[in-house]
């Protein structure tokens, strides 16, 4: 009976519900604690020469030093102070009471990380766009150089200098709007069972770490989705980026992975394309749905997307 109870008690703190999307995992520290061991544990990250602060907050700054102490460590890299990361940062065993027991960051304090994040991936986009043009602009430049050059050997050499049905700038890379796509091919067998999987789930609730049709997060629900096809992916989103095959957006096919920056800094949620420009996923909104990839909110978050089929 006192294994039972103990077992139950375990289960229990293993997930505590924060406010109505965050939840406190006793498998680790995750973005969004607060409390417990993260002062020394953000002293230790600074002692080893990582950008963590020191102010108590498993902030998005201490999350990317965990990554980069993981990297570094041949560690899973996923953000997460788990167990086994623990372990090796503070050379003793992880008190699951004491993360069981963590506070939540502040909401202001979430918001303006995300305006943060969002803020700089905007500058980066921005930044990549004007070299995107520039270099344009130089293919162009060089082209037009070409042609003139092309012209005057054909004067000189007394030829016809109207090249007839040849445009030069055809041979110039195409400006592809975003919402362009390739058109959906011949789906594979394999890819509609995936779909048809994938959609049998629509409506279920969202569960922050839920990995089970009673409730999903969305790398849980994508990792679940395909591993009912025999194909195994990493656990959560910036993991899964890492494998497959990486695919424009223009390019995209129904079955390839797709990812967004959402609630912190670099990829936070993943789901499935299912074509026409439309994916699904578990959403903490409306739980799994289907939604436009270039509406207003998932447009500005898209990062990329991945093939593994």
């Amino acid at each position: 009976m006192k294994s039972i109870q103990r077992k139950v008690a375990l289960a229990a703190a293993m997930v505590v519900v924060v406010g109505s999307h965050w939840i406190v995992s006793a498998t680790g520290y995750t973005y969004g604690a607060k409390g417990g061991d993260i002062p020394a544990i953000q002293k230790k990250l600074i002692a080893a020469g990582y950008n963590a602060r020191l102010n108590g907050e498993y902030d998005a700054n201490t999350k990317w030093a965990v990554r980069l102490y993981q990297r570094d460590n041949g560690l899973p890299v996923n953000g997460v102070l788990d167990a086994t990361t623990y372990k090796k940062l503070m050379g003793k065993t992880l008190n699951e009471k004491t993360v069981a027991s963590l506070g939540r960051m502040s909401d202001e304090k979430i918001a303006a990380e995300m305006a943060a994040s969002r803020k700089n991936a905007n500058a980066v986009k921005t930044s990549d766009s004007k070299k995107a043009e520039s270099s344009k602009a130089t293919k162009k430049q060089s082209s037009k150089k070409d042609n003139k050059t092309t012209k005057e050997l054909k004067k000189v050499n007394g030829k016809n200098n109207q090249n007839k049905g040849h445009d030069s700038s055809i041979l110039l890379d195409p400006i592809e709007p975003d919402f362009i796509f390739t058109k959906t091919e011949n789906v594979p067998k394999s890819v509609r069972t995936i779909l048809k999987e994938a959609e049998s789930y629509s409506g279920v609730p969202y569960v922050f770490g839920g990995t089970t049709p009673s409730g999903f997060d969305c790398s849980g629900y994508v990792r679940y989705v395909f591993a009912k096809s025999g194909i195994t992916l990493p656990r959560s989103a910036d993991e899964q980026y890492t494998v497959g095959k990486t695919i424009s957006k223009h390019n995209l096919q129904p079955g390839d992975l797709v990812f967004f920056q959402t609630y912190e800094q670099g990829v936070s949620h993943s789901g499935i394309y299912v074509g026409e420009g439309k994916f699904i996923s578990a959403t903490s909104s409306r739980g799994v749905t289907i939604a436009n990839i270039n509406d207003g909110y998932w447009g500005e978050r898209y990062i990329g997307a991945k093939r593994v089929i």
